[in-house]
């Protein structure tokens, strides 16, 4: 069960990865994050319950950088998540400081043959309690590993805590953040740190534990310990299956250029109701539809979300939570149902006599005359063929 959790988990985050890395950067360190979390899971389960010298040998020991990461990528996305920004400054290379020393210290295992590790890998196997005595790090005992290890991410999370109670009410105060969004991502935060501090002192007693008796006992006695904390880690990972929006972060009201897309009679006709009281990102919501409008963008087959966020100068999550939240629709629906309504104006005009279905597609944005036949029909109930027909009969 621990295995098909962690991989399952594993083939999540990465999705996570994929689709948030030019989207939102800040949804990246969540996503390394768990993904880190779910290599250290399939590790443990290999040490303490496979039987394969194998599998032992390929995930155990050389990974352990990566496990001094997880506590800084829990503080990266915690802090960006509540300042609306991703970039990294030169002191935060300090956090990776840790990391590298332990990428150093192991080289030497690294570098060994790999029937070395598989020999190793079976003295684990014939008795757990043999772990203490494989010094594979050339500055640290595996005590102190373990120790550094658990040590550290209680240390960051402790700290991403107090970050949250000491920040949550400054962000909130500035009423810059739509409020429904603020409420979801702070409660999203509070389930992430409360989930990873019992899972840090799950690590960090059985480390204890190991010490002042044996591993194979401290496993063995703490069970009731490790079914909580694989709890935990359910509820962590997939409440982001059930709560995707929180992926949005706490966009904020943002100054973008002021670059009006109306034309003249439009600004005439602009209502001076203050929008005060709506959402903060309604005015940035309305530039963007204003910006489709005239400028038409999705004519281009290349367009997509980041074409939005350049022009309008701000981050690419802001456009996300704009279109889901405020305009109650998915960026592909919305560049579909532009596309297929400016193919309709052509279908409507003398341009269809000149130009054949496939071309009025391409005009419109589509990259194949397939996706332009799916997502017309998908949008209006027919073909473009069947439609143009439906046009002629009506002349008639």
């Amino acid at each position: 069960m621990l295995l098909y959790l962690t991989l399952s988990t594993f083939g999540l985050a990465l999705l996570l990865l994929l689709h948030n890395f030019k989207k939102n950067k800040t949804a990246v360190y969540v996503s390394l994050f768990l993904m880190i979390v779910s290599l250290y899971g399939i590790t443990h389960y290999f040490v303490l319950f496979g039987q394969s010298p194998f599998w032992i040998a390929v995930f155990y020991n050389h990974f352990t950088p990566l496990y001094l990461l997880l506590g800084p990528l829990l503080f990266f996305y915690v802090r960006g998540t509540l300042t609306d920004q991703s970039a990294l400054s030169t002191s935060d290379s300090l956090h990776f400081l840790p990391a590298i020393i332990q990428a150093i210290g192991i080289t030497p295992y690294v570098l060994s043959p790999f029937a070395l590790k598989e020999e190793k890998a079976a003295q684990i196997i014939a008795n757990i309690d043999h772990l203490p005595l494989l010094n594979l790090n050339i500055f640290y005992t595996v005590e102190q590993s373990f120790s550094i290890r658990a040590g550290l991410l209680l240390l960051y999370t402790l700290y991403c805590i107090y970050y949250l109670v000491l920040n949550s009410s400054r962000v909130k105060s500035k009423n810059q953040i739509p409020a429904q969004q603020f409420k979801v991502s702070l409660q999203w935060l509070m389930v992430l740190v409360s989930c990873t501090l019992i899972i840090a002192l799950y690590f960090l007693y059985v480390t204890l534990y190991s010490f002042y008796s044996s591993p194979k006992e401290a496993f063995a006695n703490t069970y009731a310990l490790h079914l909580i904390s694989g709890i935990s880690y359910f509820i962590m990972t997939f409440s982001l299956l059930l709560f995707p929006h929180v992926l949005y972060g706490m966009p904020r009201k943002t100054i973008t250029v002021q670059t009006d897309f109306r034309t003249k009679d439009e600004n005439k006709s602009k209502d001076a109701t203050s929008i005060s009281d709506e959402d903060p990102l309604f005015e940035l919501s309305e530039k963007m539809k204003n910006y489709l409008q005239h400028q038409k963008p999705y004519l281009d087959p290349e367009f997509s979300m980041s074409t939005i966020a350049v022009v309008l100068q701000v981050p690419q999550n802001h456009i996300s939570y704009c279109i889901n939240s405020l305009q109650k629709t998915t960026f592909y629906k919305l560049r579909s149902e532009l596309r297929v309504a400016h193919a309709i104006t052509l279908l409507q005009s003398e341009t269809k006599d000149r130009l054949t279905i496939e071309a009025i597609g391409a005009q419109s944005g589509f990259k194949t005359r397939s996706n332009f036949y799916a997502a017309f029909k998908e949008i209006t109930g027919m073909t473009p063929t069947e439609y143009s027909a439906s046009m002629s009969q009506q002349l008639v």
